[in-house]
């Protein structure tokens, strides 16, 4: 059974939290792959249309995201108390960085493809029998 989690972005914020949206966002892209295998979860234009913007929209929002892990991992390792179980937790981090700097970059690449095919898709509509 899947669990409910209240969304919230005023919070309360905390590691399990951030933790439970985070699966709660892998699980909604898991559902609409599911939904979206079959004619019946993309039966109207109107529906691919919105799933485009949405998706845009959500994609986007991974530029702030990434950027804000980054900087917490920047300030644990700044505070001194940032460990590594392989060795230099710096190298770690500056590796993760420049992962995440190349995420961003994709992600801004895959925001503006969702765009372009939201609006490709704004004019679309099933005809009627007569419209044939």
């Amino acid at each position: 059974m899947a669990a409910t989690i209240r969304l919230s972005s005023d919070g309360p914020h905390s590691d399990e939290y951030t933790r439970q949206v985070a699966d709660a966002l892998s699980e909604s892209v898991r559902v609409l792959n599911h939904a979206t295998a079959t004619g019946a979860g993309l039966a109207s234009p109107a529906t691919v249309y919105d799933v485009l913007g949405r998706a845009s929209a959500t994609i986007a929002g991974f530029d702030q995201l990434l950027r804000q892990i980054g900087k917490r991992l920047q300030r644990h390792l700044a505070s001194g108390r940032l460990g590594d179980d392989h060795g230099d937790p710096a190298s770690t981090v500056e590796q993760t960085l420049a992962e995440l700097a190349a995420a961003r970059q994709a992600a801004h690449t895959l925001t503006r493809r969702l765009e372009r095919a939201f609006n490709a898709t704004a004019s679309l509509h099933l005809m009627d029998e007569s419209e044939n």
